[in-house]
């Protein structure tokens, strides 16, 4: 039953952009740069005369794209609208990662007082705060009956105050990131530890970037690793920060089609598990590689 509630509120974020209105204005919260390119490409003055009001991470990044006639939203609260079951409890991060968008659009780590209890934190580096605040998180979540650890948890440091602390909640979902090689270390240790205070395999997922910095090689032996551990692994696309079209970027050293098998095959895993790697073909039966194939056409 709780993992059928997980998924329902997996499929609650919203991929487009989110659009509400009040008596004077019509709002946009815009999330990704190839969506704001095309917005801003197409949208028009209000008939009725309220006025646009447009905010969002896309808009941070590019506030270039955006016609000198709109106004930016500043702090208008949207993060419910994408998806309710989500909450955050700090902001910023510790980290500078290259293909990250949060350095530049939130800046240090910032630990918040108060913040709406919901299951799905998505926190940019929860692990990075206070021992005191991760443990008001903790505490908090304990009134629930699941938790979504959802935006990767910093595999450097997990430490064994995390992982005991996580057997205190019900039905919690631990994920992880792989991001660059150099790090395999530190993943293994974080999943012995999990693993050691007898969180399910079944829980714990890792998010591994490809297509940044790396060789179709390196993204392979890191997959396969988590494969290995039997975990369940998910392919990311390396998107640049200021994309106008999605999955148009080709890293030096892949090609677009290899980019395309990858992302159907570990995008769909439980699917396709039984077929080797090397012998998988994107085709139409599998609805994954298809949508992928139609993307990059």
């Amino acid at each position: 039953m709780e993992t059928k509630i997980n998924r329902r509120s997996l499929r609650k974020w919203s991929k487009k952009i989110i659009t509400w209105e009040d008596d004077l204005c019509r709002y946009y919260s815009i999330v990704f740069t190839w969506d704001l390119f095309e917005w801003s490409q197409q949208i028009q003055p209000e008939l009725s005369g309220k006025k646009i009001v447009v905010g969002g991470p896309a808009v941070q990044l590019m506030p270039e794209l955006v016609p000198d006639w709109i106004e930016f939203g500043g702090d208008i609260p949207a993060l419910h609208r994408h998806n309710p079951d989500a909450t955050r409890t700090s902001t910023g991060c510790i980290r500078r990662c290259a293909f990250c968008a949060v350095p530049e659009m939130e800046g240090d780590l910032k630990e918040l007082s108060e913040w709406e209890v919901k299951p799905m934190i998505i926190d940019n580096n929860l692990l990075a705060c206070s021992r005191k605040h991760f443990d008001r998180v903790i505490d908090k979540l304990k009134l629930l009956t699941w938790c979504d650890f959802n935006q990767g948890l910093d595999i450097r440091l997990l430490s064994n105050h995390h992982a005991r602390a996580f057997t205190n909640l019900r039905n919690p979902i631990i994920r992880l990131s792989f991001d660059v090689m150099n790090l395999e270390c530190y993943l293994r240790w974080a999943i012995d530890k999990l693993l050691r205070v007898c969180i399910p395999k079944k829980q714990i997922r890792v998010y591994v970037l490809i297509g940044f910095r790396d060789t179709p090689e390196d993204a392979l032996y890191r997959l396969n690793v988590i494969k290995e551990l039997g975990l369940k692994p998910f392919a990311m696309r390396y998107q640049p920060l200021n994309a106008k079209i999605k999955n148009e970027y080709v890293a030096p050293g892949w090609t677009n089609k290899e980019l395309i098998k990858f992302m159907s095959y570990w995008t769909n895993f439980r699917h396709v598990a039984g077929i080797p790697f090397n012998e998988f073909i994107p085709h139409k039966k599998n609805k994954i590689g298809e949508n992928l194939l139609e993307e990059n056409k």
